[in-house]
C-alpha cells in the first residue's frame, strides 16, 4: 500500500480520499482545526466513513515516507500548499496537480525539487459538499493523468497502478491539449452559470448563446497562437454535452460565489487575457467576466 497525501477537503478532495481509501494509506490535509476529524462519502449506496487519517496543515511535521502527494486545491491556493509540503518531499515523491483553470507554473516550481516528478489530474467526476464533512457524490467521468516532466513521464506506469481505484483513469501523452480542452468547457459554463445564477443546463438556453460563442473563439485563438490544437466547434459541442450531462449541478464557480469565497475566474478567464497580451490579441468577452466575477468575489 503507498502513502497517498492529499491536500484539500474539498469535492474532489474528498472524492478522490474516499476512492484511493480503499488500497492505500491516505491523509487529508485540511485548514480545519478540529483534530481527528471525519468525513463521509454518500453515493447510490448509501453513506460510508471515509477510511483516512486527517491532518490540519499547521502540523505537517509528522508526515513520513510520502509516496504520493495529490493537490486538490483551488488554483490560486496550488502555490502556497506546495511550499507547505516541500520540506517533507524526497525526490522521489510523485507530486500530482488537480485544479481547475491554468496558471503560471513557473513561482510553483521554485517550491520543489527539479527532479521531482510533476503530474496533471484533470477529472469529470462530479460531486459536492452537502455540509462540511459529507462529499455526495452525483456523476462519473474520465480522469487523465499526464506528466510535467521528463522524470514523471518515466516513472507513470507505477503511479497509475496506485491510483487506478479512481473511476476512469488513463494516461495521456497529451496532457498540455487536455487541459487546455478543460479550460475551454470551464470558460464556457463557469462564468456565466456564475454570475447568472443559474445550472449548468440553463446555459443551454438561446440567450447565452452569444457569449458562449465569444468567450471561446477568443479562447481558441489564444489556444492556437500557442500552439495548441483545438477547434471553436469541437470546443462548443463539448461544453455544450458537459452543460448537458451536469444539467441539474452548480459549477464551481456559482458555489464559490455563492459561499462568498475566492473564485477561480484568474485562472480561466484571467488565464486567456494574460496569455493574449502577449501576442496583442483583444479578448474583450474574456475581459468583461473576468472584471465582472471578480466584482461578485475577488480571486486575489
Amino acid at each position: 500500500m503507498s502513502n497517498v497525501v492529499i491536500v484539500g477537503d474539498g469535492a474532489i478532495g474528498l472524492l478522490y480520499s474516499y476512492f484511493l481509501s480503499t488500497s492505500n494509506h491516505v491523509t487529508l490535509i485540511t485548514r480545519s482545526k478540529k483534530s481527528g476529524k471525519q468525513y463521509y462519502y454518500q453515493g447510490s449506496s448509501g453513506k460510508h466513513l471515509i477510511n483516512i487519517k486527517t491532518l490540519n496543515n499547521q502540523h505537517l511535521a509528522c508526515l513520513a515516507n510520502i509516496d504520493i502527494v495529490i493537490i486538490a486545491v483551488k488554483a490560486y491556493q496550488v502555490e502556497i500548499a506546495l511550499s507547505q509540503l516541500s520540506p517533507y518531499l524526497n525526490d522521489s515523491c510523485k507530486v500530482v496537480l488537480s485544479h481547475n483553470g491554468m496558471t503560471d507554473l513557473a513561482p510553483i516550481m521554485n517550491n520543489i525539487l527539479n527532479n521531482q516528478p510533476i503530474y496533471f489530474l484533470t477529472t469529470r467526476l462530479a460531486g459536492f459538499k452537502a455540509n462540511s464533512t459529507t462529499v455526495i457524490h452525483t456523476g462519473n467521468g474520465e480522469s487523465i493523468l499526464g506528466a510535467y516532466n521528463s522524470p514523471a513521464d518515466q516513472q507513470y506506469c507505477e503511479l497509475v497502478s496506485t491510483l487506478c481505484a479512481i473511476p476512469d483513469l488513463s494516461y495521456s501523452k497529451q496532457i498540455d491539449t487536455i487541459r487546455w480542452q478543460k479550460l475551454l468547457i470551464n470558460i464556457a459554463i463557469n462564468p456565466l452559470s456564475g454570475f447568472y445564477n443559474v445550472k449548468n443546463g440553463e446555459l443551454n438556453s438561446p440567450k447565452y448563446n452569444s457569449d458562449i460563442f465569444n468567450l471561446l473563439s477568443e479562447a481558441c485563438l489564444v489556444a492556437n497562437k500557442l500552439g495548441i490544437a483545438v477547434t471553436l466547434p469541437d470546443s462548443l459541442e463539448s461544453s455544450y454535452k458537459v452543460m448537458s450531462a451536469t444539467a441539474n449541478n452548480f459549477s464551481s464557480m456559482h458555489q464559490d460565489i455563492m459561499h462568498n469565497r475566492p473564485t477561480e475566474i484568474d485562472a480561466m478567464c484571467g488565464y486567456i487575457c494574460q496569455q493574449a497580451e502577449l501576442f496583442g490579441i483583444k479578448t474583450p468577452y474574456n475581459q468583461y467576466y473576468l472584471d465582472v466575477i471578480r466584482h461578485k468575489k475577488s480571486a486575489n
